[in-house]
């Protein structure tokens, strides 16, 4: 149990409150619903109820305001969302301090990478950390940014790298560089063909895309219903390397970040669209309020430093079409 400070004292009550039901009432803040709370925090949405209606017994306040769509603090809910937000910061930078005696033995860094990343950033990132620190040992976890987030809010995860938006308070982000998405296309494709390639062009289109909860499946649906856009899709897989196989087997079109036109050995055509052309950013991401081990700073200095070096692959060549071209 934590013993929380006399400002939160009630007449006739127990002052005891459990740092696990200050972190339930700061991830009901942040995410504006009980349901997303409990995913947050790993618990059933019954548990976490109860550990909130307790808190709220201890304390002799409702602190959060059910009768919205989306839950909001009361009054006593913002006096004490501030104090909750700095207490769950001391107890993890304690905790990190006393596993970084342990973890300066062993220099790992655990951290998450989202699997749409092409290997060349990681090629380029890695190489040039492993020379600088052979001692350290960097491991990767390939998912989602959903589990990604999931995870380092558990401290599974020393920090990750996905796309961006996140919505989520609970943590922070910094960009490290920005790519263009291309549409793939079979080589004898009739689009292959345009001198300009626009939306509207997509509407009948079949799509191979990646999974809704994978950044690439988001980032066409986002960019299909711009223009009220139905995309039919076809197949959904959350490996580039299957979706572009599928496209250069003719099954389909697809969008695919800059950086991985360099990686596939499949013959493939890759087009710019026009009017705005789609793009994505590529961030690092950590938990607020939560320091970073002496290990993952390095890398995390090391992420920004090399990020601001590494080239994205060149479209010239790839994209661009004559008039004569048009015409064959």
């Amino acid at each position: 149990m934590f013993m929380m400070g006399s400002v939160f004292a009630n007449e006739g009550r127990s002052n005891n409150v459990d740092i696990n039901q200050l972190r339930y009432f700061v991830a009901i803040a942040d995410c504006g619903s009980f349901s997303k709370a409990a995913a947050r925090c790993h618990v059933s949405q019954p548990a976490l109820s109860v550990q909130i209606q307790k808190l709220e017994s201890r304390l002799g306040k409702v602190l959060l305001n059910r009768s919205h769509r989306r839950i909001v603090p009361t009054e006593a809910g913002y006096l004490l969302l501030p104090r909750a937000r700095a207490i769950l910061g001391q107890v993890e930078e304690a905790k990190q301090e006393v596993r970084n005696v342990d973890e300066r033995k062993t220099g790992k860094i655990l951290v998450g990478i989202l699997m749409t990343i092409a290997p060349c950033f990681l090629v380029h990132i890695l190489n040039s950390f492993v020379d600088q620190f052979p001692d350290i040992q960097v491991c990767l976890n390939e998912t989602t940014t959903a589990l990604m987030l999931s995870m380092l809010d558990a401290g599974k995860l020393d920090m990750g790298i996905t796309s961006l938006p996140i919505r989520d308070n609970g943590f922070g982000t910094e960009i490290l560089f920005s790519e263009e998405m291309l549409l793939a296309l079979h080589p004898r494709h009739p689009l292959t063909r345009k001198q300009a390639i626009c939306k509207k062009d997509l509407e009948s289109e079949k799509f191979i895309l990646s999974k809704e909860d994978h950044c690439l499946g988001s980032c066409a649906l986002r960019l299909c219903s711009q223009d009220n856009i139905l995309p039919r899709i076809v197949f959904q897989n959350g490996h580039l390397a299957m979706i572009q196989s599928l496209v250069a087997a003719g099954k389909g079109i697809s969008l695919i970040p800059q950086t991985a036109i360099a990686e596939t050995s499949v013959s493939i055509t890759y087009r710019q669209l026009e009017n705005p052309r789609p793009k994505r950013s590529i961030a690092v991401v950590t938990k607020n309020k939560v320091p970073l081990k002496t290990t993952a700073q390095k890398f995390y200095q090391h992420l920004r430093q090399a990020s601001q070096t590494f080239k994205l692959p060149a479209t010239n060549g790839l994209i661009s079409l004559s008039p004569e071209e048009t015409k064959a």
